[in-house]
Protein backbone atom coordinates (compact mmCIF):
# COMPACT_ATOMS: atom_id res chain seq x y z
CA UNK A 1 0.00 0.00 0.00
CA UNK A 2 1.00 3.59 -0.37
CA UNK A 3 0.83 7.08 0.09
CA UNK A 4 -0.75 9.35 -2.34
CA UNK A 5 0.78 12.40 -0.72
CA UNK A 6 4.24 11.38 0.59
CA UNK A 7 4.73 8.30 -1.51
CA UNK A 8 5.63 5.83 1.83
CA UNK A 9 5.07 2.34 1.24
CA UNK A 10 2.94 0.65 4.06
CA UNK A 11 2.21 -3.17 4.58
CA UNK A 12 -1.23 -5.05 3.57
CA UNK A 13 -3.78 -4.04 6.59
CA UNK A 14 -3.13 -0.90 6.77
CA UNK A 15 -5.37 2.51 4.82
CA UNK A 16 -4.35 5.29 6.61
CA UNK A 17 -0.85 6.83 6.21
CA UNK A 18 0.48 7.35 9.63
CA UNK A 19 2.09 10.91 9.02
CA UNK A 20 -0.28 12.81 6.02
CA UNK A 21 -4.00 11.07 7.59
CA UNK A 22 -4.45 10.02 3.60
CA UNK A 23 -6.41 6.90 2.44
CA UNK A 24 -3.46 4.91 0.87
CA UNK A 25 -3.85 3.49 -2.18
CA UNK A 26 -2.55 -0.03 -3.80
CA UNK A 27 -0.55 1.99 -6.17
CA UNK A 28 0.96 5.46 -7.45
CA UNK A 29 -0.78 7.09 -10.05
CA UNK A 30 2.12 7.63 -12.61
CA UNK A 31 3.75 11.08 -13.29
CA UNK A 32 4.19 12.09 -16.64
CA UNK A 33 6.82 14.33 -17.19
CA UNK A 34 6.59 17.36 -18.99
CA UNK A 35 10.16 18.60 -19.25
CA UNK A 36 11.03 17.17 -23.12
CA UNK A 37 7.89 18.85 -24.30
CA UNK A 38 8.90 21.94 -22.67
CA UNK A 39 12.88 21.85 -23.20
CA UNK A 40 11.92 21.46 -26.72
CA UNK A 41 9.20 24.18 -27.05
CA UNK A 42 11.93 26.44 -25.29
CA UNK A 43 14.62 25.46 -27.46
CA UNK A 44 12.51 26.27 -30.59
CA UNK A 45 11.08 29.42 -29.22
CA UNK A 46 14.76 30.74 -29.31
CA UNK A 47 15.69 30.30 -32.85
CA UNK A 48 16.70 32.81 -34.89
CA UNK A 49 19.23 31.70 -37.30
CA UNK A 50 19.01 29.47 -40.47
CA UNK A 51 21.96 27.15 -39.12
CA UNK A 52 19.84 26.11 -35.41
CA UNK A 53 17.19 25.71 -37.63
CA UNK A 54 19.05 23.05 -40.08
CA UNK A 55 20.35 21.35 -36.47
CA UNK A 56 16.83 20.21 -35.35
CA UNK A 57 16.00 19.34 -38.62
CA UNK A 58 15.18 15.46 -39.62
CA UNK A 59 18.63 14.32 -38.01
CA UNK A 60 20.14 12.59 -40.90
CA UNK A 61 23.49 12.10 -41.10
CA UNK A 62 25.38 15.34 -42.43
CA UNK A 63 26.74 14.45 -46.51
CA UNK A 64 29.93 14.38 -46.93
CA UNK A 65 31.32 16.62 -50.55
CA UNK A 66 33.32 13.97 -52.74
CA UNK A 67 36.03 16.09 -52.77
CA UNK A 68 36.47 16.25 -49.10
CA UNK A 69 36.90 12.48 -49.24
CA UNK A 70 39.01 12.89 -51.70
CA UNK A 71 41.32 15.02 -50.29
CA UNK A 72 40.94 12.99 -46.74
CA UNK A 73 42.03 9.85 -48.60
CA UNK A 74 45.07 11.86 -50.26
CA UNK A 75 46.45 12.79 -47.63
CA UNK A 76 45.90 9.89 -45.49
CA UNK A 77 47.89 7.40 -48.31
CA UNK A 78 50.60 9.92 -48.36
CA UNK A 79 50.91 10.14 -44.42
CA UNK A 80 50.90 6.33 -44.71
CA UNK A 81 53.55 5.52 -47.03
CA UNK A 82 55.58 8.21 -45.91
CA UNK A 83 55.77 6.69 -42.16
CA UNK A 84 55.56 3.28 -43.35
CA UNK A 85 58.52 3.75 -45.99
CA UNK A 86 60.48 5.78 -43.56
CA UNK A 87 59.82 3.22 -40.69
CA UNK A 88 61.07 0.64 -43.27
CA UNK A 89 64.28 2.60 -43.96
CA UNK A 90 65.34 3.28 -40.93
CA UNK A 91 65.07 -0.67 -39.46
CA UNK A 92 67.29 -1.33 -42.10
CA UNK A 93 69.76 0.77 -41.52
CA UNK A 94 69.96 0.16 -37.85
CA UNK A 95 70.49 -3.97 -38.84
CA UNK A 96 73.57 -3.07 -41.20
CA UNK A 97 75.15 -0.95 -38.44
CA UNK A 98 75.00 2.52 -39.89
CA UNK A 99 72.58 3.27 -36.92
CA UNK A 100 74.32 1.66 -33.88
CA UNK A 101 71.99 0.23 -31.08
CA UNK A 102 73.41 -1.12 -27.74
CA UNK A 103 70.66 -4.14 -27.48
CA UNK A 104 71.30 -8.21 -27.33
CA UNK A 105 71.27 -9.46 -30.45
CA UNK A 106 67.65 -11.31 -29.77
CA UNK A 107 66.32 -7.91 -28.59
CA UNK A 108 67.11 -6.45 -32.10
CA UNK A 109 65.42 -9.20 -33.40
CA UNK A 110 62.63 -8.85 -31.97
CA UNK A 111 62.61 -5.55 -32.03
CA UNK A 112 63.09 -5.36 -36.03
CA UNK A 113 60.16 -7.96 -36.51
CA UNK A 114 57.75 -5.88 -34.50
CA UNK A 115 58.47 -2.74 -35.92
CA UNK A 116 58.91 -4.32 -39.52
CA UNK A 117 55.80 -5.53 -39.42
CA UNK A 118 53.89 -2.24 -38.09
CA UNK A 119 55.79 -0.16 -40.79
CA UNK A 120 54.76 -2.77 -43.23
CA UNK A 121 51.07 -2.45 -42.40
CA UNK A 122 51.52 1.10 -42.50
CA UNK A 123 52.83 0.87 -46.12
CA UNK A 124 49.97 -1.44 -47.47
CA UNK A 125 47.38 1.20 -45.56
CA UNK A 126 48.92 3.86 -47.80
CA UNK A 127 49.32 1.95 -50.73
CA UNK A 128 45.86 0.67 -50.51
CA UNK A 129 44.51 4.56 -50.00
CA UNK A 130 46.38 5.79 -53.24
CA UNK A 131 44.58 3.31 -55.17
CA UNK A 132 41.38 4.25 -54.14
CA UNK A 133 42.11 7.78 -55.46
CA UNK A 134 41.32 7.73 -59.53
CA UNK A 135 37.78 5.86 -58.33
CA UNK A 136 37.38 9.19 -55.98
CA UNK A 137 38.35 11.43 -58.65
CA UNK A 138 36.04 10.62 -60.85
CA UNK A 139 33.08 10.73 -58.25
CA UNK A 140 34.26 13.83 -57.27
CA UNK A 141 33.28 14.59 -61.33
CA UNK A 142 30.47 13.03 -60.96
CA UNK A 143 29.49 14.79 -58.40
CA UNK A 144 29.82 18.04 -59.71
CA UNK A 145 27.67 17.52 -62.96
CA UNK A 146 24.95 16.32 -60.82
CA UNK A 147 24.94 19.40 -58.48
CA UNK A 148 25.26 21.68 -61.56
CA UNK A 149 22.23 19.80 -63.29
CA UNK A 150 20.26 20.08 -60.15
CA UNK A 151 20.97 23.52 -59.33
CA UNK A 152 20.58 24.61 -63.69
CA UNK A 153 17.07 22.88 -63.20
CA UNK A 154 16.23 24.09 -60.04
CA UNK A 155 16.98 27.87 -60.23
CA UNK A 156 15.33 27.76 -63.85
CA UNK A 157 12.10 26.91 -62.30
CA UNK A 158 12.30 28.09 -58.69
CA UNK A 159 12.52 31.43 -57.09
CA UNK A 160 12.01 32.80 -53.54
CA UNK A 161 8.59 34.00 -54.46
CA UNK A 162 7.37 31.11 -56.66
CA UNK A 163 8.48 28.81 -53.20
CA UNK A 164 6.08 30.41 -50.97
CA UNK A 165 3.28 30.91 -53.20
CA UNK A 166 3.25 27.41 -54.12
CA UNK A 167 3.03 26.90 -50.36
CA UNK A 168 0.57 30.00 -49.28
CA UNK A 169 3.20 30.96 -46.94
CA UNK A 170 1.95 34.20 -45.14
CA UNK A 171 4.83 36.94 -43.74
CA UNK A 172 3.57 36.02 -40.14
CA UNK A 173 4.69 32.63 -40.38
CA UNK A 174 7.49 32.10 -37.51
CA UNK A 175 11.15 31.45 -39.15
CA UNK A 176 10.91 27.56 -37.79
CA UNK A 177 8.12 26.76 -39.76
CA UNK A 178 8.77 28.40 -42.84
CA UNK A 179 12.35 26.54 -43.14
CA UNK A 180 10.39 23.55 -42.35
CA UNK A 181 7.79 24.12 -45.02
CA UNK A 182 10.13 25.37 -47.55
CA UNK A 183 13.11 22.58 -47.60
CA UNK A 184 10.38 20.11 -47.57
CA UNK A 185 9.20 21.15 -50.60
CA UNK A 186 12.34 21.83 -52.38
CA UNK A 187 13.38 18.68 -51.67
CA UNK A 188 10.49 16.82 -52.95
CA UNK A 189 10.55 18.92 -56.18
CA UNK A 190 14.56 17.54 -56.43
CA UNK A 191 13.46 14.14 -56.09
CA UNK A 192 10.90 14.26 -58.32
CA UNK A 193 12.97 15.46 -61.23
CA UNK A 194 16.31 13.61 -59.96
CA UNK A 195 15.00 9.87 -58.43
CA UNK A 196 18.19 8.82 -58.64
CA UNK A 197 19.96 10.81 -56.30
CA UNK A 198 20.38 9.48 -52.39
CA UNK A 199 18.36 11.20 -50.26
CA UNK A 200 21.28 12.47 -48.24
CA UNK A 201 22.74 14.14 -51.29
CA UNK A 202 19.03 15.35 -51.59
CA UNK A 203 19.24 17.18 -48.37
CA UNK A 204 22.39 18.78 -49.24
CA UNK A 205 21.30 20.54 -52.55
CA UNK A 206 18.08 21.29 -50.88
CA UNK A 207 20.49 23.04 -47.72
CA UNK A 208 22.43 24.67 -50.25
CA UNK A 209 19.79 26.05 -52.60
CA UNK A 210 18.12 26.89 -49.40
CA UNK A 211 20.95 29.21 -48.58
CA UNK A 212 21.02 30.73 -51.81
CA UNK A 213 17.27 31.51 -52.02
CA UNK A 214 16.59 32.83 -48.63
CA UNK A 215 19.79 34.48 -47.69
CA UNK A 216 18.23 36.96 -45.20
CA UNK A 217 16.91 34.04 -43.06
Amino acid sequence: MWCPKCKAEYRDGITICADCGCPLVKELPVEIDSAPAENKAKILSQIDSHENLHALSDGTKAYVEMETKYEDMKSTAYSFILVGAAGIILMLFMFVGIIPLQFAAYMKSIMGVVMGILFLIFLVIGIRSYTQLGSLKLQVKKEAEEREAAKTWFFENFHANTVDESLGMTPEEPLQQKYFKRSGFMKQKLSQQFPSYTDAFLDYLTEQFYEELFPQD
